[in-house]
């Protein structure tokens, strides 16, 4: 029995460790939609930028349930600069593979998805200070969109691999 206790405490020590050394990200934030995503309550996400020569790898965040009906979804990204330009590109994330395995993480009956919302997960730099915002809509042709419980932003420093 102590052993055993031994081996289960040691296992969690080492997985908080892993998370521990993970860096935060530099900007997230999740919006819960509770299972029907409209088309007209896009998430809204504000951050501020200083540092106009840092790279950073923009993420959308989107938790499901499994009996989401769809091996993708498409969004609308609106990126709206501290100058009152805007950048808007239809995105489409891929989350399951042909055989219908989920690409996320699973647990229980929610999948997890992290997913680059840029080609080949380039790093973006922010030419201007001050404040952005980065609107999310979805774009599926169902409205509202089923089985969809939070969407969500993150902003992670670029790191070259």
């Amino acid at each position: 029995m102590i052993t055993r206790l031994h081996t289960i405490l040691a296992c969690l020590t080492v997985i908080s460790m892993m998370y521990a050394c993970t860096p935060a990200p530099f900007y997230e934030e999740m919006k819960t939609v509770n299972g029907m995503w409209e088309a007209n309550d896009p998430g809204v996400f504000e951050f501020e930028i200083s540092d106009t020569t840092q790279k950073y790898t923009m993420l959308m965040n989107l938790r499901h349930t499994e009996a989401y009906p769809y091996s993708n979804m498409y969004v609308f990204m609106q990126l709206d600069f501290p100058n009152g330009k805007k950048s808007i590109d239809t995105l489409e994330c891929l989350l399951a593979d042909p055989r219908g395995k989920w690409g996320g993480r699973s647990m229980g009956d929610l999948v997890d998805h992290r997913i680059g919302l840029r080609q080949k997960n380039e790093p973006v730099i922010f030419p201007l200070k001050g404040t952005y915002k980065v609107t999310i809509t979805q774009a599926m042709r169902e409205d509202p969109l089923r089985e969809v419980m939070d969407i969500g932003f993150a902003l992670e420093e670029w790191e070259s691999n």
